[in-house]
């Protein structure tokens, strides 16, 4: 998720840019099932990974934001 936010960042072209931002989205809804998987598996406590889910859907709405400010007109 990172290293797309960086590489969308060396981009140039809006449409670019916004490609590289959705990808970085997408990795960050991965890493919501793998907590799911965390939990499922007892690998973790369910505090911590309620903690990390909830910045996660902080980060995948600030995704959202940037991918929309780039493709819009």
């Amino acid at each position: 998720m990172t290293l797309n936010i960086a590489e969308g960042a060396g981009e140039f072209s809006k449409g670019d840019k916004a490609r590289f931002y959705r990808m970085a989205k997408r990795s960050a809804t991965e890493c919501a099932a793998v907590l799911d998987i965390c939990r499922e598996l007892n690998l973790a406590g369910i505090e911590a990974l309620a903690e990390d889910r909830e910045i996660l859907i902080k980060i995948v709405s600030m995704m959202i934001k940037l991918i929309r400010s780039f493709e819009a007109p």
